[in-house]
């Protein structure tokens, strides 16, 4: 039987401003746990414990609560626009998005720094986003596959399956069956990047973990993964503007 953790909106004030929060109930939980995203904060508390208590905790952590939320708000990305003149990121490169009256069936091409892509007259935002995001999942599996190759080779190990994911909150996952799936926002990082995330997914093929013997897997395949870890981390939200 799988067991479902329960979600319920609440509302609390703290300090001088009232907040709303996610709260999730979990059989499986013996401690409460605040979790501060794009979404807001989420509270996951014990089934049986009583309201009261986690608000208590609330209350006791609100500024380190209230400190993190406005973070997210300062730092929040903008909608993105889906216009001629954008500025697209690809492989660590700003690459200009450009409109043309044509065939809708011709692909986008990227020449020069400049991805053409052909739309009817009087095209609509959402049609241009599905066409620009079909050509960035496209170049994402092509290059994921070779820098895979690649560094299967050099564990000398092999990967039963590779596919794309669409994932908010993680670049990459393998299994202990040996697939793998990327992130198909990796692409528009520099390819040193895609890199260190692939040695990691592929390390975990040698060590289902994160022990220490892991991560030196990972620095062998990929010695400066502290600072290309580092450098995912804080471009995250650029990355995710679409």
């Amino acid at each position: 039987m799988i067991l479902k953790a329960a979600r319920l909106l609440h509302r609390l004030a703290l300090g001088s401003e009232e907040i709303s929060y996610l709260l999730r109930r979990s059989p499986r939980r013996h401690s409460i746990g605040l979790r501060i995203s794009a979404d807001g904060l989420t509270v996951s508390v014990p089934t049986r414990l009583q309201q009261q208590q986690w608000e208590q905790a609330l209350i006791q952590k609100s500024a380190w609560i209230l400190s993190r939320l406005e973070q997210m708000r300062t730092h929040a990305t903008p909608p993105f626009i889906w216009q001629a003149g954008q500025m697209l990121p690809f492989l660590g490169s700003p690459v200009e998005l450009a409109v043309e009256c044509g065939n809708t069936r011709t692909q986008p091409r990227l020449e020069e720094g400049v991805l053409s892509v052909s739309m009817p007259h009087s095209h609509d935002p959402a049609a241009l986003a599905n066409k620009v995001v079909k050509w960035y999942r496209r170049e994402a599996l092509t290059f994921f596959q070779h820098r895979v190759a690649v560094y299967a080779r050099q564990l000398g190990t092999e990967v039963s399956r590779l596919n794309l994911s669409n994932a908010r909150t993680r670049w990459g996952s393998c299994t202990s069956r040996g697939d793998i799936r990327l992130n198909w926002r990796l692409i528009k990082a520099p390819p040193s990047v895609i890199d260190y995330v692939v040695a990691h997914e592929l390390a975990h093929l040698i060590e289902l973990n994160h022990s220490p013997a892991f991560w030196q897997t990972v620095s062998q395949l990929c010695p400066d993964y502290l600072e290309l870890r580092a450098y995912l981390n804080a471009h995250a939200s650029h990355y995710h503007q679409f």
